[in-house]
């Protein structure tokens, strides 16, 4: 089989689509087309020039998100599902994220020589800053899948105390107490960014078994026989292998007798080259952090067995999308 040329075609062109939905994301245009609307109607009410604004809105319409019709512009099925602010599937926050985020991306020449990211994205979530609330609030919009197949697989059956690190705006925190009535969980973070976990906890009815402790995880102590489960989701992709096994030998020390701890994430195969999404994450690791990349389940189970912990298994999480995760599960003897 010949290699194509239109797949590096479509792959050099491609950026234009994605950073024209950032923006049109960022700019919260959708709301403006929920119903009819003209150019010149949307350029008021934006402060944007007539002329680029009408080439921007018939490129959303190319692309399938926007109706023109008799000169005005409305949502498409796809923009009113999906990037309306208030909709149960909105993903906009998460657009918004990535719209930030795009200067970093465009130096990633410059990172692979230096191995250095320009700012750490642990700098940008200590800060008070759009990034930090938009990026909690897109990690919420994305998290809730997995977060409830997640508690769908695990046994909650004795997990009455949770330790969620690093669990930003509660999602999985969420999802496992609605599967275990009684039970309490503690999410622990920093103070920036659970002030944003509070907006989006509070509009759950069991709000009142979710304890907010700020602190760092690197430096905070986790407490010594206290928590019957102790989650990692998403967390250790941040760190380098080191960090990774303090933090596992600090849930050791944190987990009472038989309790579990679980590691949420992607990861990549042995050869560190599939699947796909996972081994570009691994680049936007790059990107933002100082030693984070996207590791393998041979090596959390390395890490896991020298923290102590025993009886490791492996699930895949969402495994039939284009982000599949995997969780491993160990118990402390």
């Amino acid at each position: 089989m010949k290699p194509d040329r239109k797949v590096i075609g479509e792959l050099v062109v491609g950026y234009r689509k994605a950073k024209i939905l950032f923006t049109a994301a960022s700019m919260n245009l959708f709301s403006l087309t929920r119903r009819a609307i003209s150019a010149g109607a949307i350029r008021k009410a934006l402060g944007t020039d007539l002329r680029a604004t009408c080439i921007f809105l018939d490129a959303l319409a190319a692309m399938g998100f926007l109706r023109k019709k008799n000169g005005l512009y409305s949502n498409m099925p796809l923009a009113a599902r999906f990037l309306v602010p208030g909709q149960n599937e909105y993903m906009g926050h998460n657009l918004q994220y990535q719209d930030i985020i795009w200067e970093a991306w465009s130096r990633l020449g410059k990172i692979i020589k230096n191995g250095v990211p320009p700012v750490a994205l642990g700098k940008l979530l200590s800060g008070r800053s759009q990034f930090l609330e938009e990026y909690i609030k897109g990690m919420n919009e994305i998290a809730r899948r997995p977060a409830e197949e997640i508690a769908s697989v695990l046994d909650l059956s004795e997990m009455n105390d949770i330790l969620d690190v690093g669990g930003g705006p509660g999602t999985y925190s969420i999802s496992f107490l609605k599967r275990k009535p009684g039970a309490k969980a503690t999410i622990l973070d920093l103070k920036n960014t659970l002030k944003v976990a509070r907006k989006i906890i509070s509009q759950h009815p069991f709000r009142d078994r979710i304890t907010l402790k700020s602190g760092d995880y690197h430096t905070s102590a986790f407490g010594k026989n206290r928590y019957d489960l102790i989650l990692f989701s998403h967390v250790t992709h941040d760190e380098g292998p080191t960090d990774n096994l303090r933090l596992l030998r600090k849930a050791f020390l944190a987990a009472r007798r038989g309790g579990q701890v679980v590691i949420h994430d992607f990861m990549l195969n042995g050869n560190k080259t599939e699947p796909l999404f996972s081994a570009l994450f691994s680049v936007h690791m790059l990107v933002y952090t100082k030693n984070g990349r996207v590791y393998s389940s041979r090596e959390y189970s390395s890490w896991l067995k020298k923290a102590g912990f025993r009886d490791i298994k492996e699930r895949h999480i969402c495994s039939q999308t284009d982000n599949p995760s995997r969780i491993l599960i160990a118990r402390k003897p």
